[in-house]
């Protein structure tokens, strides 16, 4: 079973080093990457080139609340450039998955803010989304 840390992974060497064949391993080919607070979703192929344009220039600081054979969640923070400046979020991250291959991604990114916890951050946007698949969101938040 390839663990959450390993997909997460596989997106920062991606976004790192601007190279899809990290995220071409865990995709499944029917993949859909859902941006939750954008309200956008990308297709595979749309998400690995995405992966190389730069605009996210790497993930860390993993928070890993569920690693199941079906689904994982947690957070982590991101970084990178866009248009308008750089740009620092944590990002609440939800998948379900099928073997060793994501089959749907939701991220729900919001910007750092160093005087708010990361409760804070990812409790009210994403509670749906924890609701939506059966998590239990109380025994992860304090």
């Amino acid at each position: 079973m390839t663990t959450a840390t390993e997909f997460l992974d596989a997106f920062n060497n991606a976004f790192v080093n601007k190279d899809r064949s990290y995220l071409d391993l865990i995709l499944a080919d029917n993949c859909k990457i859902h941006f939750t607070d954008l309200n956008e979703t990308m297709t595979r192929q749309e998400t690995l080139d995405w992966s190389e344009t730069g605009i996210c220039s790497g993930i860390d600081d993993y928070v890993i609340v569920n690693d199941t054979d079906e689904s994982i969640a947690g957070t982590h923070a991101a970084w990178g450039k866009a248009e308008d400046g750089d740009w620092k979020s944590r990002c609440f991250i939800f998948a379900k998955k099928s073997g060793d291959k994501i089959t749907e991604w939701y991220v729900d990114a919001r910007p750092m803010d160093e005087g708010k916890s990361v409760e804070i951050i990812v409790a009210t946007p994403v509670k749906r989304i924890w609701d939506t698949f059966g998590l239990h969101f109380g025994q992860y938040s304090r």
